[in-house]
């Protein structure tokens, strides 16, 4: 009787300890199957995916350097910085040094040139000389006179000023800087080498100056990288260019989107990529059970708003955003609340 009692005990404490030890195993089981915490976005296509943005100066298109052709001494200067000009109105004046040390010769060469001239306006008007042969007669004129007259080459602006009068100038020497109006005003940017391969002429952009946003579109990439940045410039147009000034600084936003369509291109966040090489990574991405499958991408730059993915996902698809380090290919994962 005794010994059918003390059985009975340890048989009862054997179960319990059985349960027990099952209970824990399937609790550990069941921790093992819940997977780690993740947050997932569902992503989409992003027009804007291939944004550069960039800091650039505000200017004209073009802005010559206006300067006399021969040395001498600055006579009257007739406008200043932030003149306002016409085509042909007289800038600024020059008395020659070097016309002739022989008053009579200096004359005999004036008198020829100006000879010279007439029959060669006289043969461009016949059609018999071009245009260049006329214009290499009328600066021959201009070299051999005593004095000379710089005049405004269009419509423009004087941008800066860089003589005074009676100040001694050599050929060539920087008179005036000259923005002119009609040839637009662009903002000139430079932009790494890896950005400029992914812009091209054309593409929209938008420029902001002093809290206010204005269109534009890129009308120039440059063919040469800087020697020393390695940066490449481009020129963007400004389609509203109204109260800008030459000298300002913008910042600006090109829709750029290599490689792929910009409808199609998705961006994803920067910790969902993982083993990226050069334009190759893998991405985790849920199915409708929330197991987790690795799925190769091929990438495209990195943005402020994260990795450019042109290939190797759909829109719709649920992509691991953040605790893809954590995950194994084919584990089932908890989704954060929230995501």
């Amino acid at each position: 009787m005794q010994k059918a009692a003390i059985f009975h005990i340890l048989s009862a404490a054997a179960a319990l300890c059985l349960a027990a030890c099952s209970g824990g195993e399937a609790e550990q089981r069941a921790a093992a199957t819940e997977g780690p915490l993740v947050e997932i976005i569902e992503v989409a296509p992003a027009a804007a995916a291939g944004s550069v943005r960039v800091s650039g100066m505000i200017g004209y298109r073009r802005e010559p350097v206006l300067a006399f052709t021969a040395a001498g001494v600055v006579g009257a200067i007739d406008v200043d910085s932030g003149d306002v000009v016409r085509r042909g109105q007289r800038l600024a004046t020059l008395r020659r040094t070097g016309a002739g040390a022989n008053v009579d010769e200096a004359a005999l060469a004036r008198a020829n040139a100006e000879r010279d001239l007439e029959r060669t306006q006289e043969l461009f008007e016949r059609g018999f000389v071009s245009e260049a042969r006329l214009e290499s007669a009328r600066l021959a004129v201009e070299r051999a006179r005593d004095s000379s007259v710089l005049t405004a080459p269009a419509e423009g602006v004087i941008l800066r000023r860089a003589v005074e009068p009676a100040q001694t100038v050599a050929a060539g020497a920087p008179v005036f800087v000259f923005g002119e109006t009609s040839s637009g005003v662009v903002v000139r940017a430079p932009v790494a080498s890896n950005d400029a391969a992914r812009i091209q002429v054309g593409d929209a952009a938008q420029i902001r100056v002093n809290g206010a946003q204005r269109p534009g579109r890129v009308t120039r990439v440059g063919a040469k990288g800087d020697a020393a940045t390695g940066a490449f410039e481009v020129e963007i147009e400004i389609t509203a260019p109204d109260g800008l000034r030459s000298g300002m600084v913008a910042e600006v936003e090109v829709a750029a989107t290599p490689g792929a369509d910009p409808q199609t291109a998705i961006v994803v966040p920067t910790l969902a990529l993982l083993d990226a090489r050069a334009d190759q990574g893998v991405v985790y991405v849920l199915d409708e059970n929330a197991v987790a499958r690795r799925r190769a991408v091929r990438t495209a730059g990195v943005t402020q708003a994260g990795v450019i993915v042109v290939e190797g996902l759909n829109p719709g698809d649920r992509v691991v955003a953040a605790g893809a380090a954590y995950v194994r290919d084919g584990e089932s994962v908890r989704i954060a609340a929230g995501t």
